[in-house]
């Protein structure tokens, strides 16, 4: 499985959302590979499909939004709604349940 965090420079959340992937990975104990991919220019996050920072992907799918999102991809902040309300980072359960739809896909 592959997971990434893609961000731009400065955001503030970028990390909490790749610790919060670190975590739930270890609490399922998948064998992952875990990246940070920095996203520099407007060219760049339209060429990945960014949907803003931080988004998180498992195995290429973001675990919020669909593949044929349309956008806008640019460098800004991205929010989640959560249980908690509007937040800068994706929740556990929504990285978690992402990655278990993605082990169920593996099987």
């Amino acid at each position: 499985m592959r997971i990434e965090v893609l961000y731009f420079e400065g955001c503030p959340n970028h990390e909490p959302a790749f610790e919060t992937v670190l975590g739930v990975v270890k609490e399922l104990a998948v064998e992952a590979t875990i990246e940070r991919v920095q996203v520099p220019t407007d060219a760049e996050a339209i060429a990945k499909r960014f949907l803003g920072s931080p988004s998180v992907r498992v195995d290429g799918q973001d675990i919020e939004i669909r593949d044929d999102a349309e956008g806008p991809y640019s460098l800004r902040c991205r929010r989640y709604q959560t249980p908690e309300g509007i937040t800068g980072s994706p929740s556990k359960d929504q990285i978690k349940s992402a990655i278990l739809t993605a082990m169920r896909g593996h099987a």
